[in-house]
């Protein structure tokens, strides 16, 4: 049984994702999540809360620290394919506050603020994870930080094509993506 942050949460992004951030008051949310506006007001404040609030629950970046600390093996295709898979599968997962944001980038910028954070966290671990890979003599000296906005942004296109578009024809490629990404990289970092 979801708690009561949990389905304003819910109520806010599934209403959010159908008819835009601004378009949605915190009334509406509390009708659909079947709450009163004063509890929505007491857990978050604003309706920016909301969504701020949402963004920190389903933030990617909990799996990532876990990733980086506990399932790194030091092989970068093995590494790299873990990393990439699991970008995926949490973009995948958090589909709906991506769309809140696309909808709403150019007159609500904020929005993609709030989100940018989890990017530049995960863009820092895997900088990280490539210096390190460096200082093993693992890969090759390369602009670390110009790699790893490369190697996010080649993933976030991937998911962006086939979240805006339902009969994208890269639906049916992922594996055959993510090997050749994959390979792509490791062929570029070899030492």
């Amino acid at each position: 049984m979801q708690n009561t942050s949990d389905k304003i949460l819910q109520a806010a992004l599934t209403l959010m994702q159908d008819r835009g951030y601004q378009t949605v008051s915190i009334k509406e949310i509390a009708q659909y999540a079947e709450v009163s506006e004063m509890t929505v007001f007491r857990h978050f404040k604003t309706k920016m809360g909301v969504f701020e609030s949402a963004v920190e629950k389903f933030s990617y970046i909990p799996r990532f620290e876990e990733i980086f600390t506990n399932h790194i093996v030091w092989d970068l295709e093995t590494d790299l394919t873990l990393i990439a898979k699991s970008y995926l599968e949490s973009m995948n997962r958090n589909k709906s506050i991506f769309l809140i944001a696309i909808q709403e980038r150019s007159d609500f910028p904020e929005l993609n603020q709030a989100i940018a954070k989890n990017t530049m966290k995960l863009k820092s671990l895997i900088i990280s994870y490539f210096t390190s890979m460096q200082e093993r003599s693992q890969m090759k000296e390369v602009n670390v930080e110009a790699q790893a906005i490369i190697f996010l942004t080649t993933l976030y296109g991937y998911f962006s094509s086939t979240s805006l578009w339902k009969d994208h024809f890269l639906h049916d490629w992922e594996e055959s993506f993510l090997l050749n990404t994959i390979d792509l990289f490791c062929e570029a970092f070899k030492k």
